[in-house]
């Protein structure tokens, strides 16, 4: 036979009455066993919609998460039932342990079957989830198509039987009793570049049993080798038709005149790839021997006769005992290793010494520990460290080399700890998060004295529309840009701009250049906090991630000085509140200006001290995004050196993990014209095809960018819709000054906030939970509020409930007492979208985010210019912040307790 992939052979006439055709059949299921023993067979008795039924399943399980998946642990027992996970196989010397996780099942054999008494091969009860949803029927559906294919596998060792011109009933003796495996099992998507000498989803090897019957999904990756070209040949997946092939027993049996070939599985197609292999053994004391007609007259059998248990038993051990001497050579190396100080120092001689910390070589080798979660906490703190979760969630978004490069990152960062570096970008990031509050807070409160003065403004939210576009466009900008050309930029300039265009805004003297100037303030800050989050997150160690909720505090304070400069100005610096634009001169009304000027000098100082006083290098995770390993180098060193510490990294310890992947990084230097040029060619969309990569990942994204909406139309739309509403219960003779006190008193108590927040996702409540119960309880506040009757019980309601949250967008100067609310949801929300996107895409993810916040803060703002007064957006409001709580639950990944990559 030439070079080709398995022939497709209609299996039908097997069972028909044409003898002819099935001659045919047999004839050529013959040519295909003395060739490579691949062929493909269409035309079974098992039904299609059985097939789908049961992939279905196989898709149900693996979608679960790790934690109830290792509940039914094939380790748990010792008859190979259960759920194996990653890498905890390795077919194939000199790769690594294999990108796959399965599920096993065979036949359900109780306790007090012969079978089990004698530990038979393979022979126990089955393990089945408890937590699936429909558990009935995901059992009820597997065991139907477990021996649906078992009685194909009979009719295939029929038709074996009548290729070597034996009796089609021969192998009979073999079936009687048989014991045989199947497996779900899941490839995780691998970039479609990913270099195929490593990363594998099986690595290259031949099956144990009898025989094999996989059925494939769409997704191709099942590679057989051609050994007389040494080609790799392709077996695209035909729907409904079984791959079949013989494992190494039967090619013993048949003396080695059958051929058990060489396959591997490399999903390199960019998609999760879904298979589930029949391996039939056969009766576990038949005695294996040369089969008729496979032997000259006269020649002796290759092999001595042998059970079929010892025969896989033997081949089972030596797989996964490859795997575990696989691993405790690594442990041993990791032993033997060096510090990674001490490699600083020598890294010319790396080639003969381990050029990595003790820390370090799990990560670079990818080695899970045996006793999954548990023993992968190591010693970081709770961050656990190559676990499998972050493999399955992440998938193909980003290459195995930079997953592990940034864990190496994140150890080197651990080393160093937290120092005088990462507590100044604390403070420097934190600016970001007040000149956003400058922004959203001072717009609201400057608009009623700019509606006394500016005549002919027909709706004065207008200016909050205005402002609300340039929030978009600044948040989508920034954040994508910051995947594009680094983070860097937009520290640097987002500040600036704000506080340019705040001082701008000053000085006009008409409503159209007023909105022109507040959306050109929304540009910049659509992407300070997005932006500002991610620096800092890229560079603060794991053990301590949880400070980037409590980086929400500093919006608070920005509330507070907003509410402060307000009550100088605003209460004593503005025309009376029934002035009209003809009685209300400028020379009157020179608050707002002051408040303008004052907010838009302090974003300049801001900047002052972040170009001036504090040197931030680009994000190390960035830089390893863009393949400049060397930069990334040296950004991680800096910090060292600010902190105080020994340098940890080094470029050697970078390219260990290349080599061990057989992948390179092409050591150039660039200029910063050709940087920018090679980065923009990025700007394909591959960044959000990106977070799409898994069917986690893919739901993930959706769910955490469908909240962010749904919360940026619901808190501005119960807010411009409160004032009113709470005017009909009762009416405030309240002056200015007393306003402004106690909307400073709800700014100082919401800072308790983000840090009660920063407490508590460290608990067990973690990100979800957290999220979604301040979410809820939300909700129900925004219910009650309404139904308070003076001004006083307004401000003890909107102390008490300020801890819960924020809203960082305009709203009225009286409900702005209000934005405090969901300071925990903001604060948990602002901290664990970046931690959950990985940061080659990072950017784009959070940008789309804030964007989204925005767009639906526009909406809201519309809404309130063109509608006059209803009660029904408050209720429809408060209704889904908790519709937001209960998604929350729904999340498919908890960042709690896993470093960010």
């Amino acid at each position: 036979m030439s070079p080709s992939a398995p022939p497709v052979l209609d299996f039908s006439v097997f069972y028909g009455s044409d003898t002819a055709a099935k001659a045919d059949l047999v004839d050529r299921i013959r040519e295909c066993c003395l060739y490579n023993g691949f062929f493909q067979i269409t035309g079974h008795r098992v039904p299609r919609e059985l097939q789908q039924r049961v992939m279905a399943c196989a898709k149900r399980f693996f979608n679960l998460p790790l934690d109830e998946k290792v509940m039914i642990d094939k380790r748990n027992n010792t008859w190979n039932r259960g759920y194996e996970l990653l890498r905890s196989q390795m077919l194939e010397v000199g790769t690594g342990p294999e990108l796959k996780e399965g599920l096993y099942i065979g036949e359900e054999i109780p306790e007090d079957h012969p079978y089990f008494i004698a530990k038979k091969l393979n022979s126990g009860p089955n393990q089945w989830p408890a937590t699936i949803a429909s558990p009935d029927e995901f059992q009820q559906t597997s065991m139907e198509y477990y021996h649906a294919v078992f009685d194909l596998a009979k009719d295939v060792l029929g038709a074996l039987a009548l290729t070597l011109d034996v009796a089609e009933d021969y192998f009979t003796p073999l079936t009687a009793g048989a014991v045989a495996t199947m497996r779900y099992l899941h490839y995780p998507a691998q970039p479609k570049d990913a270099d195929e000498k490593v990363n594998r989803g099986i690595g290259a090897h031949t099956d144990f049993g009898c025989i094999t019957l996989l059925l494939q999904d769409e997704v191709d990756g099942l590679q057989v080798l051609d050994a007389p070209s040494g080609e790799w040949l392709d077996v695209e997946p035909v729907p409904g038709a079984y791959v079949v092939n013989l494992g190494n027993l039967f090619m013993r049996m048949a003396n080695d005149r059958y051929k058990s070939n060489i396959h591997r599985v490399i999903n390199r197609s960019g998609k999760e790839r879904y298979s589930i292999p029949f391996f039939f053994s056969g009766n576990p004391d038949y005695l294996c021997q040369c089969l008729p007609n496979c032997r000259q007259p006269g020649e002796a059998p290759r092999y001595p006769p042998i059970t079929v248990e010892e025969m896989v038993t033997a081949s089972y051990k030596e797989s996964y005992g490859r795997a575990e001497k696989y691993k405790q050579e690594m442990k041993r190396m990791e032993r033997r290793a060096p510090t990674a100080s001490n490699n600083m120092a020598s890294t010319q001689t790396h080639h003969q010494t381990n050029p990595t910390s003790p820390k370090d070589t799990m990560e670079i080798l990818k080695v899970p520990p045996e006793n999954a979660r548990q023993s992968l906490e190591q010693d970081t703190k709770g961050i656990i460290v190559d676990d499998p979760a972050i493999q399955q969630f992440y998938g193909s978004s980003t290459t195995e080399a930079y997953r592990l490069k940034s864990e190496l990152i994140g150890r080197c960062l651990e080393e160093i700890g937290m120092g005088p570096f990462q507590w100044k970008l604390f403070v420097v990031t934190g600016f970001g998060w007040i000149v956003d509050n400058f922004a959203s807070q001072g717009i609201s409160a400057v608009q009623p004295p700019i509606k006394l003065e500016f005549p002919g403004i027909v709706q004065v939210s207008y200016s909050s529309v205005a402002y609300y576009l340039g929030l978009i466009l600044g948040a989508s900008f920034w954040g994508i840009s910051s995947d594009l050309i680094g983070r860097r930029p937009a520290f640097n300039c987002t500040l600036l701009i704000a506080g340019i265009f705040l001082c701008g805004a000053a000085g006009t003297t008409g409503f159209v250049g007023f909105s022109a100037m507040w959306a050109m303030v929304g540009t910049a800050a659509g992407g300070n906090v997005p932006v500002d989050s991610m620096i800092f997150l890229e560079f603060v160690p794991g053990s301590h991630q949880w400070l980037l909720t409590a980086l929400s505090a500093w919006w608070n304070l920005g509330q507070l000085i907003v509410s402060l400069v307000a009550w100088v100005f605003l209460a004593n610096f503005s025309c009376a509140t029934d002035a009209t634009p003809e009685t209300c001169h400028r020379q009157d009304n020179m608050g707002w200006r002051y408040t303008l000027i004052t907010l838009g000098g302090l974003s300049l100082a801001f900047t002052c001290i972040r170009s001036l006083v504090f040197t931030l290098p680009e994000t190390p995770r960035y830089l390893l995004s863009k393949g400049r390993d060397q930069a990334a180098v040296d950004a991680v060193n800096y910090v060292a050196r600010q902190n105080g510490q020994p340098p940890p990294l080094t470029l050697a310890m970078l390219q260990e993990i290349d080599a061990q992947l057989g992948t390179t990084t092409a050591p150039t230097a660039l200029s910063t014209t050709e940087i920018l040029r090679e980065n923009m060619k990025d700007f394909t969309g591959s960044h959000f095809r990106a977070l799409f990569a898994t069917r986690l990942l893919a739901r993930h994204t959706l769910i955490v960018w469908g909240i962010w909406l749904t919360i940026g139309i619901a808190y501005p739309l119960y807010f411009n819709f409160l004032p009113s509403y709470l005017a009909t219960k009762f009416s405030s003779s309240s002056s200015l000054s007393t306003t402004y006190r106690n909307y400073c008193i709800e700014s100082a108590v919401g800072v308790v906030g983000p840090l009660s927040a920063a407490y508590l996702v460290t608990t067990f409540f973690g990100r979800r939970w957290m999220m979604g119960l301040s979410s809820v309880v939300t909700g129900v506040f925004l219910f009650a509020y309404v139904g308070v009757k003076d001004t006083t019980s307004s401000l003890a309601f909107a102390c008490v409930t300020g801890m819960l949250g924020n809203f960082a967008a305009s709203t009225p100067i009286f409900p702005s007492m209000l934005t405090t609310r969901l300071m925990i949801e903001y604060a948990i929300m602002y901290a664990f979208t970046p931690e959950s996107f990985p940061a080659p895409h990072r950017g784009t993810g959070t940008g789309t985010a804030a964007s989204l916040l925005r767009f639906g803060g526009l909406c809201a703002s519309l809404i309130a210019s063109q509608t006059g007064f209803t009660p029904a957006p408050i209720y429809a409001s408060a209704a889904l912040w908790v519709v937001v709580g209960v998604v929350c639950f729904g999340l498919p990944f908890e960042t709690h307790g896993h470093q960010s990559i």
